[in-house]
């Protein structure tokens, strides 16, 4: 299509400018898609050629016994030698050999307990990786019986009193304000 006239260019001029500055947005914003994160509730840190995935920490109390979990890999299946790594948490160590490629689950393949853990449950506790000879630190999450899937792995056992406040009230049983029971009689 042809534009002669001064009103037509300026109206097809109008569009164009219309139509990319509507989607030029996308060209220039964050793109949540491209972030790189542990999609778990442990985190995530990378030491030579070894990767640490959803590290955590499950405890009772803040200075009991601990349960480190997580996935220890030697991300290099083509290296000549074995990773020797070392994780230290609050005086306590464990030495792994991972053979080149190998992962070792620390929730099923080996039972880590610190001792005794500087941080209580909901806040990070510092581990010290040490990766054939590079000394690196991150922080790995505390996480306590709350949520089921956690109290079998509880060094010294699970305590139900921890849910006591978490009783379910008029306003929260159900499926929200949909269930609200007006009349009292708690369902």
């Amino acid at each position: 299509m042809k534009y002669t006239s001064p009103a037509h260019r300026a109206a097809a001029a109008a569009v164009l400018v219309g139509a990319l500055s509507a989607t030029g947005c996308s060209a220039i914003n964050y793109q949540a898609t491209t972030h790189v994160y542990s999609g778990s509730d442990g985190t995530m840190f990378d030491a030579e050629d070894v990767a640490l995935r959803h590290m955590a920490l499950v405890a009772g109390e803040e200075n009991g016994a601990a349960r480190l979990l997580g996935l220890a890999s030697h991300t290099n299946p083509t290296a000549d030698s074995p990773a020797e790594v070392s994780l230290a948490v609050a005086g306590d160590t464990f030495d792994l050999t991972l053979e080149p490629g190998e992962a070792i689950n620390l929730e099923h393949d080996e039972e880590l307990i610190v001792s005794a853990i500087d941080s209580g449950p909901g806040s990070l506790q510092e581990v010290t990786v040490t990766a054939d000879g590079t000394e690196e630190s991150f922080y790995a999450t505390v996480v306590d019986g709350t949520l089921e899937e956690y109290r079998d792995l509880l060094p010294d056992g699970f305590d139900a009193t921890v849910l006591d406040h978490l009783e379910h009230g008029p306003d929260t049983w159900g499926g929200g304000a949909a269930h609200f029971d007006a009349e009292g009689d708690d369902h």
